[in-house]
């Protein structure tokens, strides 16, 4: 960033310390000030980056999917089971060691429409993906009729993965009345759902 102008780095620098002070202390009690006082600047220059607290948590949430796919694991030539428990052993984890991120994630869905839209679309190609992989594997048909039960199908396991990994960054950290979570149990599950719901062939 050193060699970046003055404005991408200050963006950047805002994006950091937003991304550090929500997991230190959540979205409920992340303000502005606190912000520019977290960044050693004043409130005015803050908004001359971002126009509220919800705009610098959306544009970290964006950083954060797309570290998401830059890094998610790929290749490797597994077999199906290990590759389902690969990529959801990846997102468990990741929940794991970011609740407060994923806790913000969840409370921009109810009150801002364009997260909300954005993550529909995002689950929209991802179950229009496994339809097309499902097809390859000849586990379902290339039938149109069919491919929207299995569509369908697909998103409702998204759905449910996601619920769970909500429950994971809900759980880790502020709620151990039951003793720390077990993150296997939780990946074990989700390769259970996945594998069954969607790839036993029938």
């Amino acid at each position: 960033m050193q060699k970046r102008r003055k404005r991408v780095r200050t963006r950047a620098a805002l994006l950091a310390v937003a991304a550090r002070e929500l997991e230190a202390v959540g979205y409920d009690s992340l303000t502005v000030d606190h912000l520019a006082g977290a960044a050693g600047m004043v409130r005015g220059t803050f908004y001359l980056y971002f126009q509220s607290r919800s705009a610098i948590v959306r544009a970290v949430l964006h950083k954060y999917w797309a570290l998401m796919r830059i890094h998610r694991p790929r290749g490797g030539g597994l077999d199906l089971k290990d590759s389902i428990h690969r990529a959801n052993r990846y997102s468990v984890m990741l929940a794991a060691k970011n609740p407060r991120l994923l806790e913000a994630r969840e409370m921009l869905l109810r009150e801002d429409p364009e997260v909300a839209k954005r993550m529909a679309t995002v689950n929209r190609l991802w179950s229009e993906r496994i339809v097309r992989d499902l097809v390859k594997r000849d586990l379902t048909s290339p039938d149109n009729s069919d491919h929207q039960f299995v569509r369908l199908k697909a998103r409702a396991v998204i759905n449910m993965s996601d619920t769970l990994l909500s429950d994971v960054h809900r759980l880790s950290g502020w709620d151990d009345t039951d003793g720390p979570i077990d993150l296997e149990l939780i990946i074990r599950v989700m390769d259970d759902l996945w594998y069954r719901s969607l790839y036993l062939a029938k």
